[in-house]
């Protein structure tokens, strides 16, 4: 699989092709080298052999020659040496064409240079044999001398010109073999390129075609990839378009077309013709920005209104860059976003935000009436009953005392409830500023304010080493005087009240309960008691606004103080929690974010 992955590695494939080739040209190369010296043996050969027949004719020209002289000396018949001088034309003529032949060879033209000394010695011979035969005054002795003279310098030209084709044997022998060498050597090079060649074919071949498949699939995927685009596209409400600054030819995407309210390629895509389909209110300032950005290539950002063949208005979001394609063109790449229903959208909440802000003065108006107004004619019905009870109280009737005490505590309940409806509003409409608040420093300063309930109640508080976090200094306070004033209102009669403030890992349980995704990312807070606890069926609707689960007069409250932790926890991103059984006491978990998650 490697291998076939750098078989299909185009850049691999280039360089092994480019090795080949260069293997196969060297080869080639060695190929014409072979082809060359083949010829060049071939034609040392026929030089070889050519030498050795004018020779060997040279030879049989000198004996004839020889052989016509002994018979004319023999017989007296002219017509033996009639025929000379054309043996000796024959003679020069074969020595002309060995020195052509020998002309590369310096040593071999020596001896042809020789072999022609040898010759006109010899034909000097010749000569003075011919005279003396034809002389009258010349003996036999002189004549048969002369005679043994020419034999001799025959032999020894005819032992020097067979030295030489001896010669030219063994070399033409020698040639020969290194011929059939060569030859097979150049079958075997041609051989291989043959098969280089063709395995380089194939192996092309075979990545052609893979670079064929390879294109199809790019192109079915590119093809799938646009419908897929297309789609996106539709499925988004957006459409993009392109245009060449060198040529100023635009391109329009299909969807860009119906944000229009038209068919894909209604009209030839170009500025010109999309202006009909831009609102006449943004028509100005569309095409400014646009041209003048064709100019500066910089890049636009606008939100302006296409008017619909059939009158709809569409709100459009256009941004647009510069870039350059792959011919080093510069190309203004834009694309527009159909954002009507996104701007009705935030017309609908720009509407929604001004009755917030209305309903928001208005509660801003109840909080000061509930803090101000309605609390100072309290205050003057606690002074009066004050005053009433010091006074004239003793003058009351057993059962007008009766009203009395009921008016006393209805005034202070009243009381509470509007501080507990003023702390609820700040918890929804306070300054959310989150600092590093140290939470034993905290439950120092309560236990401190709530010391004489704590030592009414004869309570035992026990804090744990708890942690640094980063929270709402005063609504993290409200948070544990309301957990610990509930556990001592609702502690009971007969044994003394224990309350516990720790801090505690996340268990695996509580992370699938409560669909924590990661324990460390919280703080675990848990306030116990031993108080009169209610059932586990009421834990989430306690925290709900003036929910009480005890009616007992004897347990006063407004239903107001878990609801209040409640939303601080939620100002803080965390959740609460409760766990209790009647008569065996609540426990509290408080989840708080560390500071990452705020």
């Amino acid at each position: 699989m490697k291998i076939l992955g750098l078989y299909k590695n185009s850049q691999v494939f280039k360089i092994a092709l480019a090795i080949a080739i260069v293997v196969v040209c060297y080869i080639a190369s060695m190929f014409y080298s072979q082809m060359k010296k083949l010829d060049s043996t071939v034609e040392l050969i026929a030089n070889s052999n050519e030498t050795q027949l004018e020779l060997e004719k040279l030879l049989s020209v000198i004996s004839g020659y020889e052989t016509s002289l002994r018979s004319y000396i023999i017989t007296k018949d002219e017509t033996y040496i009639e025929s000379r001088f054309l043996n000796r034309g024959k003679i020069e003529e074969s020595i002309t064409r060995l020195k052509l032949l020998t002309a590369n060879d310096t040593a071999r033209n020596n001896d042809i240079d020789r072999l022609k000394k040898l010759i006109d010695l010899r034909f000097k011979l010749f000569r003075k044999t011919l005279l003396l035969a034809q002389s009258k005054n010349s003996g036999p002795l002189t004549l048969n001398e002369m005679l043994l003279e020419s034999s001799n310098v025959t032999e020894m030209m005819k032992s020097f010109v067979t030295k030489i084709i001896y010669s030219e044997s063994t070399k033409t022998e020698f040639e020969n073999n290194n011929h059939q060498f060569e030859l097979q050597d150049s079958i075997i090079t041609a051989f291989l390129l043959v098969i280089l060649s063709l395995l380089i074919l194939l192996l092309s071949f075979q990545k052609m075609n893979i670079d064929i498949d390879e294109l199809k699939k790019a192109n079915d995927q590119l093809k799938l990839l646009n419908e897929s685009y297309n789609t996106a596209e539709m499925t988004a409400g957006f459409g993009h378009w392109m245009v060449n600054v060198e040529t100023n030819k635009y391109t329009f995407s299909d969807n860009l077309f119906r944000l229009m309210g038209v068919e894909p390629n209604a009209f030839e895509p170009n500025i010109e013709n999309t202006i009909p389909y831009i609102h006449p209110d943004d028509l100005e300032y569309v095409t400014k920005v646009h041209k003048d950005s064709l100019v500066s290539h910089q890049s636009t950002s606008m939100i302006f209104r296409f008017l619909t063949p059939n009158g709809d208005i569409k709100y459009s979001m256009g941004v647009g860059s510069f870039t350059k394609n792959g011919s080093g063109d510069l190309i203004k790449i834009g694309v527009n976003y159909d954002i009507t229903s996104q701007y009705k959208k935030t017309l609908e909440l720009e509407e929604n935000n001004k009755e917030l802000k209305y309903i928001n003065t208005k509660l801003e108006a109840f909080n000061n009436i509930v803090s101000h107004d309605l609390q100072e004619p309290l205050r003057k019905i606690q002074m009066f009953i004050s005053r009433l009870e010091e006074k004239e109280l003793d003058l009351l009737s057993p059962q007008g005392k009766d009203y009395f005490s009921k008016i006393r505590v209805t005034a202070n309940r009243m009381q509470t409830l509007l501080i507990d409806l003023v702390n609820y509003s700040r918890t929804i409409k306070g300054d959310k500023v989150f600092v590093e608040t140290n939470l034993n420093k905290v439950l120092e300063e309560i236990i401190q304010d709530l010391s004489t309930n704590i030592e009414d109640k004869k309570a035992i508080i026990t804090i744990g080493n708890l942690p640094t976090i980063k929270a709402i200094p005063f609504q993290v306070k409200q948070l544990f005087i309301n957990l610990i004033s509930n556990s001592l209102k609702y502690s009971k009669e007969d044994s003394t009240p224990e309350i516990s403030i720790t801090s505690k890992k996340i268990t695996e349980k509580e992370m699938q309960d409560y669909k924590i995704a990661n324990k460390k990312e919280y703080h675990k807070i848990v306030i116990s008691d031993n108080g009169i606890g209610f059932k586990q069926e009421y834990s989430e609707k306690i925290f709900l606004l003036f929910k009480r689960l005890e009616t007992d007069p004897k347990y006063s409250g407004t239903g107001l103080g878990l609801a209040i932790c409640s939303r601080i926890v939620e100002n803080h991103k965390g959740f609460i929690k409760v766990k209790s059984k009647p008569n065996l006491g609540a426990k509290f978990y408080i989840f708080l974010p560390k500071g990452d998650l705020l």
